[in-house]
This record gives structure tokens, C-alpha cells and sequence, in this order.
């Protein structure tokens, strides 16, 4: 297996940084926004969240915590794949923050074939979706899950 790295574009949110940071410290607000038929699946404590995902169960932990600048996440449970995801908080100043994910997998040859060319694009998006959730213009318990569907198909996902 050979290790993927993506870092993923960098999007100004219009929060202070430690807003930010404080909205992805706990991961129980992750949940915040799903539909209520798949929170019954997702379990949350503030350092961890598992779930299923088309049949897989996957997880992630918060592995290290540096207040209002990085969170970084790792797996947890069993998770097929070993990856780590970190986002990072940049003040600008007082109200402006400079966001972005970055995203490391070691990933079995079957998905990196199915999803490695997309994986760029789907960070960006993520974190262009997140940009928006944070500077109000996008309220993602609207998030329709028949869209989410869309997507994956359209980006030829099959997890």
C-alpha cells in the first residue's frame, strides 16, 4: 500500500479562529447535522464517532488537540484503511480565519482505483462546504440525503 496524501484548498471563513476550533473539538457535533434516521447508527463521544458507511464501518478518533490552531484524527474501531485527517485554523485576525483539511490514507490498491483521482476533489468540496456552514451561508441540517447520493454516483463512489 502506498500512502496518499491531499491537502485540500484553503477557504476564508469569517469566525474567529477558536469558533472554529471549537466546532470540530467535539466530534458529538458532528452528528448535529445528519438526518435522524442515520444518527440511530452513529455513535459520539467528544473524542470519537463511529458509524457505517454503505456497509463499512468506520470511525475516527481526535488523536491531538493544539487549541484553535490544529485538531488531528485518526481511525478508530475497525476501520478498513489506517488515515489521518487534520484541519487547521489560521487567524487572519480577530474574525477571519483561514481554513483547510489535509487528509493522509494508506489505502488498499481496490480503493485507491476507485476513489484516489477523486479524492482532491471531494476534500475540496468538503472543506468548501464546511466554509460555508461556518459563515452561514449553508445550514447543513438541510443537507438532503438523496443529493449525497447524487454525488456518489456522480463521482463513481462505492464504498
Amino acid at each position: 500500500m502506498a500512502s496518499t496524501e491531499i491537502k485540500g484548498k484553503v477557504v476564508k471563513v469569517p469566525q474567529p479562529a477558536y469558533v472554529l476550533y471549537n466546532g470540530f473539538a467535539d466530534l458529538r457535533n458532528f452528528t448535529m447535522a445528519l438526518p435522524p434516521d442515520k444518527k440511530e447508527s452513529v455513535i459520539a463521544t467528544a473524542d470519537t464517532i463511529e458509524g457505517e458507511v454503505q456497509g463499512v464501518k468506520m470511525g475516527l478518533q481526535v488523536a491531538k488537540r493544539y487549541p484553535f490552531s490544529c485538531i488531528s484524527y485518526s481511525q478508530y474501531g475497525n476501520t478498513p484503511f489506517s488515515f489521518n485527517v487534520a484541519a487547521f485554523f489560521n487567524a487572519i485576525d480577530s474574525t477571519n480565519t483561514e481554513f483547510h483539511i489535509e487528509f493522509e490514507a494508506e489505502l488498499p490498491f481496490m480503493i485507491k482505483m476507485m476513489i484516489g483521482s477523486k479524492l482532491q476533489e471531494m476534500i475540496d468540496q468538503i472543506t468548501e462546504q464546511l466554509g460555508m456552514a461556518f459563515s452561514g451561508q449553508f445550514d447543513p441540517s438541510k443537507v438532503d440525503p438523496q443529493m449525497l447520493e447524487e454525488l456518489k454516483k456522480r463521482y463513481n463512489i462505492n464504498l
